[in-house]
C-alpha cells in the first residue's frame, strides 16, 4: 500500500518516471509536454516551471496497474476493470472511518491574507479554448448543510486570479445539490480543495456513492487503515493531514461564471458555478502539485472510469428487474463511444418480435442515479451466445445478423444528460435501438462457428515452458 510519495518514489525507482528540468511555460506548453510523455504511459515531474513556486507531477495512474500497485495489488498478470471494481466494492463492504490529529505535513507553511496567491502552483492551460488554467488532480471537500455529513469529489477547477477559483459541479455530482442547500440558507459555504492525496483517497474520491456514505470511510477500506485528517484553517472541514496542498476559500453565489474545457470525451464542456474567494493556503514545504491532463487522456480517462463502475451497477440493475428474460446486460461506457453510455443485451430469443419489445422497455427504465434513456445512447440486442461484455462481438453481431431496416429503431426528441454537448434545444437527442438477433427463420445458417471446449483448455498444461 503506498501514498502519495512513496507511489511516486516506486515509479521513479521502476524507470517509469520522466523529469523535466527545461523551463516550460504553464499556458499549454506545459500541458502538451505532458499529453506527449503520457501518451507513452509514463509519468512525469516537472521541477522548473515558469513563475511557479513548485514542482510539477503527474501520469501516476494512466493505466490500470498504477491503481493496482498503488493499492497494494501488484502482480504480473494484467489489472482488469472487473477487478478494480470488486476492489472498491469490498472497500464499500468494509469501511475504515478516518481519525482526526492535530497537525500534518499539509500544515507546514500557512499562508493567509495577501501571502495567498494562486499564481504560486503551477496549473496548466491545456486547450486552446479553455477558459483558463484548470486544477484537475484535487479532491473537493464540502458539508451538506442539512446532515452535516462530509462530501468529498474531483471537481474540474478554473483559476481566475491570486484568490478566486470556481469549482464546477455536474448535475450528477453530490456537490451540485450542496451548492443548491448552501444558497437556500443565505449563509456562506465553506469549501476546500487537496492536492495530492493518497491514492486510496483520490479513487474514493472519484466513486459514486449513495447519500450518507463518506468517501474517508470507502478509502480507509481501500488501503487497509484509516486515513489521518487535520481541520482546515477557517471552518470545519477535515482535509487528509497528508495532502501535498490544501485551498480553502468561501462560495460567493452571488457572483457565477460559466467556463470552457476541454473533456474527457474529446469534445469541449461549458459549464456555471458559483465563485470562490480563497482566504488560506497550506501546504508541506516540499510541496508537489499533482496535476491531470484533462480531455481524452489516458490518466483522465482511467480514473474517470472509477465513477463509471457505480452507474454501470445501477444501470444493469434496473434493467435486470425490469426486464426479468434478459440473460446478460452490459453497460459500455468507454470515451471513444462518446458521453453516453451503450448497453448490450443478451436473451434466449422466443419470437422476432421480442427483441424491440425489450428495447422499448429497456429505454422506459428508471435508474437510481438516472433515468435509462438519459444517459443511454443506444441498446443493442444480442442471442446468448454472444459476449455482451465485448464491444466487438457485440459489433460482430450488429453487422452480421442486423440486415432489414426494421432492426433499426431511431428515437426521436429523448432529453439527455447535459454532457451530450450534440444535444438540441432542451437537450433533446435521438436514441437507438439494435436488434442483432439470428430472426428465427435464419437461425441454421448464422450460427457463429466456435470449437468446443477451447474455453477450458489452460495453455499452461499444453506449452513447454
Amino acid at each position: 500500500m503506498h501514498d502519495f510519495r512513496s507511489f511516486i518514489k516506486l515509479l521513479d525507482e521502476r524507470g517509469e518516471l520522466d523529469r523535466v528540468s527545461r523551463e516550460v511555460e504553464p499556458n499549454q506548453e506545459l500541458a502538451g509536454v505532458m499529453s506527449r510523455i503520457e501518451a507513452q504511459r509514463r509519468a512525469y515531474y516537472f521541477d522548473n516551471i515558469k513563475g511557479a513556486k513548485f514542482p510539477l507531477v503527474g501520469g501516476l495512474y494512466n493505466k490500470l496497474d498504477r491503481f493496482a500497485m498503488a493499492l497494494g495489488h501488484d502482480s504480473e498478470e494484467p489489472f482488469t476493470h472487473q477487478q478494480f471494481d470488486v476492489l472498491i466494492e469490498a472497500a464499500k463492504a468494509n469501511p475504515v472511518a478516518p481519525v482526526s490529529v492535530a497537525t500534518g505535513p499539509v500544515k507546514d507553511v500557512i499562508c493567509t491574507g495577501a501571502a495567498v496567491d494562486l499564481g504560486d502552483i503551477p496549473v496548466p492551460t491545456f486547450f486552446e479554448l479553455d477558459s483558463g488554467p484548470f486544477i484537475t488532480g484535487a479532491i473537493g471537500v464540502s458539508r451538506d448543510p442539512e446532515s452535516g455529513a462530509l462530501n468529498i469529489g474531483v471537481y474540474r477547477t478554473l483559476i481566475l486570479d491570486r484568490n478566486h477559483f470556481v469549482i464546477n459541479a455536474s448535475s450528477l455530482s453530490d456537490l451540485r445539490r450542496i451548492y443548491a442547500k448552501w444558497e437556500k440558507t443565505g449563509e456562506s459555504m465553506p469549501i476546500a480543495l487537496a492536492i495530492g492525496v493518497p491514492p486510496a483517497m483520490l479513487v474514493a474520491a472519484a466513486c459514486k456513492l449513495p447519500p450518507g456514505r463518506c468517501e474517508f470511510e470507502i478509502a480507509g477500506g481501500l488501503q487497509g487503515v484509516a486515513l489521518e485528517l487535520v481541520q482546515c484553517e477557517n471552518s470545519d472541514l477535515m482535509v487528509p493531514a497528508d495532502a501535498e496542498i490544501v485551498v480553502e476559500g468561501t462560495v460567493d453565489f452571488s457572483n457565477r461564471v460559466e467556463n470552457l474545457l476541454g473533456e474527457f470525451a474529446g469534445q469541449y464542456g461549458p459549464e456555471e458555478a458559483p465563485v470562490t474567494v480563497v482566504n488560506t493556503i497550506t501546504h508541506r514545504s516540499d510541496a508537489m502539485y499533482y496535476a491531470i491532463v484533462a480531455g481524452r487522456n489516458p490518466e483522465h480517462n482511467t480514473l474517470g472510469m472509477v465513477a463509471i463502475y457505480g452507474v454501470q451497477r445501477s444501470i444493469m440493475a434496473a434493467l435486470r428487474e425490469a426486464i426479468p428474460e434478459i440473460r446478460n446486460v452490459y453497460v459500455h461506457m468507454d470515451p471513444g463511444l462518446g458521453t453516453l453510455g451503450h448497453v448490450a443485451i443478451s436473451i434466449d430469443k422466443q419470437s422476432d418480435d421480442q427483441p424491440r419489445q425489450i428495447i422499448e422497455k429497456g429505454f422506459a427504465t428508471g435508474g437510481a442515479i438516472f433515468p435509462v434513456s438519459k444517459i443511454i445512447k443506444r441498446i443493442i440486442i444480442v442471442d446468448d451466445d454472444i459476449d455482451v461484455t465485448d464491444l466487438d462481438d457485440v459489433n460482430w453481431a450488429i453487422w452480421n445478423r442486423a440486415a432489414a431496416a426494421s432492426k433499426f429503431m431511431v428515437i426521436p426528441d429523448v432529453e439527455s444528460w447535459e454532457l451530450e454537448r450534440a444535444a438540441k434545444e432542451g437537450m433533446k437527442s435521438a436514441r437507438i435501438g439494435i436488434d442483432a438477433t439470428m430472426d428465427l427463420e435464419d437461425i441454421e445458417k448464422l450460427i457463429k462457428p466456435i470449437i468446443p471446449g477451447a474455453d477450458e483448455i489452460r495453455l499452461d498444461d499444453y506449452v513447454n515452458k
